[in-house]
């Protein structure tokens, strides 16, 4: 009878108990998972900072370097300029240099080929390289492009670096600006004064990025002062001011390309 009694006493869990202990999960699950997604969008930023930095420092390397050149190769194409990359830095059949060939050179490969970035460019935001084909091969002896083959590869849609020559007018930042290397006259200091006709232009392009990792990204390099968006709305505008740019979200599809002034000459 004793057994019985002891059995029927044992202490178990009302519905109102396991009620409170889910609720208590869910509050710390609503409040943890904000703060895990704002330490991982921070270290995405910081991601593509360093980044940005190892290349600027290549640069340097590369100008520095013994028998350089003094200036950064042309790795990006304009819509419209003929011929598209500078013939001093094109060799091989002169009807390679074209459009469709400044799609297989990017500056990243270039500094690579010299020795300067010690792996191809590896990102937390944007389109990550994945293109096959041919590329545009650098000779760091003859400090130009070596294809006798036209370059098959198109780099176009991933992450990269270019080197193009600014028209003066086209701020990569700005909605119908055109695409190519005329869109590299970043507004840096925010007073309208773009970077001149004729400089070359070096930058990061990052393919199809959160416009809320953009937004953070901007605020984090540009500035408070240069930020042209809100938090609540972090691509209703154009972002065409400082070394971070990019054209609105107007099809809001979530994602923008970011261009990321790194030095010019």
């Amino acid at each position: 009878m004793s057994s019985k009694i002891s059995h029927q006493n044992q202490a178990g869990f009302t519905l109102v108990e396991i009620l409170a202990v889910l609720a208590v999960i869910a509050a710390i699950i609503a409040i943890g998972i904000p703060a895990v997604a704002k330490v991982l969008q921070s270290a995405r930023l910081r991601n593509v900072e360093g980044t940005a930095s190892v290349v600027r420092s290549a640069i340097t390397g590369y100008l520095g370097k013994p028998g350089s050149p003094g200036t950064i190769p042309v790795t990006e194409s304009a819509l419209t300029a003929v011929p598209v990359l500078p013939a001093a830095e094109w060799t091989g059949n002169p009807s390679l240099n074209t459009q469709t060939a400044s799609k297989g050179a990017t500056l990243d490969n270039v500094l690579l080929a010299e020795g300067l970035l010690q792996q191809p460019l590896s990102l937390r935001l944007g389109a990550q390289n994945s293109a096959e084909g041919i590329p545009a091969v650098w000779s760091p002896i003859t400090e130009s492009f070596t294809n006798i083959g036209a370059p098959t590869i198109d780099y176009t849609p991933a992450n990269r670096v270019e080197c193009a020559i600014s028209d003066g007018t086209s701020n990569p930042g700005a909605t119908g600006a055109a695409n190519g290397s005329a869109s590299c006259a970043f507004n840096l200091a925010g007073n309208g004064i773009l970077i001149p006709t004729g400089t070359r232009v070096a930058y990061l392009i990052l393919k199809t990025v959160p416009v809320t990792d953009a937004y953070a990204l901007a605020l984090d390099v540009d500035g408070i002062a240069l930020i042209q968006n809100t938090t609540a709305n972090p691509a209703a505008n154009d972002q065409n001011q400082g070394p971070v740019a990019y054209a609105r979200d107007a099809a809001g599809s979530g994602l923008v390309d970011v261009y990321y002034y790194l030095t010019s000459l």
